[in-house]
């Protein structure tokens, strides 16, 4: 009976401790009442500058942004957004300089070596953005040959021009909005990007020049989404409420109305700039 009792009090005890360990980064941050998170605001509609129209007040706005805010509201945690150049937000999570990465942040093996991720939100397509005139004669990865590809730094763009476009001249660039004057003015060929981010740089251009997906075509399984990365370790009780938002705000639909205003917001902005 004491053998029992042993055992049964040391199974107990395990428990605990794999409890307490599964709650310290949930603990840490409830701790100091706040969570930094890491995006580059640079990536309409994800995340970017916006100024209302109305009362010319300055936001950050975005569906990465509004899913940002609010799960600092489920955590019940002030939130604080960094803004950092997307190559190096994954150094910093590590570092401990942010405490969440939300930013357009695609799954990739190779990331998950290093980070830990929740369950995907969104999940966009990999294409090739083109001025018409070079979308009519270039229509294959050999066609390509030779040609400069644009492609942001650090970015999953950036390994699939890599991969599947290595006779092309790679030019890669920190920021999209220069990306997209680059291809805009000629200094590139293609531009390897999200569909969802293509269309707002379509409709920002439409009276200077006609932008359109082309047919060259790029291979991504885009199964795999882009999620919330968190530091890899005691993360387990965080995640689970993580991941239990963001399920909760996909089958309501908020997440959706996210991904509509941010996208009316993005467009409006780019054609006040252009």
């Amino acid at each position: 009976m004491k053998k029992l009792l042993a055992l049964l009090l040391t199974a107990v005890m395990l428990l605990s401790v794999c409890a307490f360990a599964q709650a310290d980064a949930l603990s840490d941050l409830q701790a100091k009442g706040k969570i930094r998170i890491g995006a580059n605001i640079e990536f309409p509609p994800y995340e970017f500058y916006y100024a209302d129209p109305e009362t010319g007040v300055e936001e950050i706005a975005g569906f990465d942004m509004a899913l940002a805010r609010g799960i600092g509201e489920e955590l019940g945690l002030e939130i604080e957004i960094v803004d950092q150049a997307f190559a190096g937000l994954i150094t910093a999570l590590n570092a401990g300089d942010v405490d969440m990465l939300i930013s357009g942040l695609a799954v990739k093996p190779e990331r998950q070596e290093v980070v830990d991720f929740s369950i995907p939100y969104f999940a966009g397509e990999q294409i090739m953005l083109m001025t018409r005139e070079n979308a009519d004669k270039l229509k294959t990865v050999e066609d390509m040959k030779g040609k400069r590809v644009g492609a942001q730094m650090g970015s999953l763009q950036a390994q699939i021009l890599e991969e599947q476009f290595p006779d092309s001249e790679g030019f890669l660039i920190g920021e999209p909005s220069i990306l997209a004057l680059d291809l805009v003015q000629g200094n590139i060929d293609g531009w390897l990007i999200t569909d969802l981010v293509a269309k707002q740089y379509i409709a920002a251009y439409a009276d200077k020049v006609e932008l359109v997906i082309c047919d060259v075509p790029v291979v991504y399984d885009n199964t795999a989404g882009i999620a919330v990365a968190v530091a890899k370790g005691d993360n387990a009780s965080l995640l689970e409420i993580i991941n239990a938002y963001i399920t909760r705000v996909k089958e309501d639909g908020t997440f959706d109305s996210w991904v509509d205003t941010a996208a009316a917001q993005a467009a409006s902005l780019l054609e006040t700039a252009e």
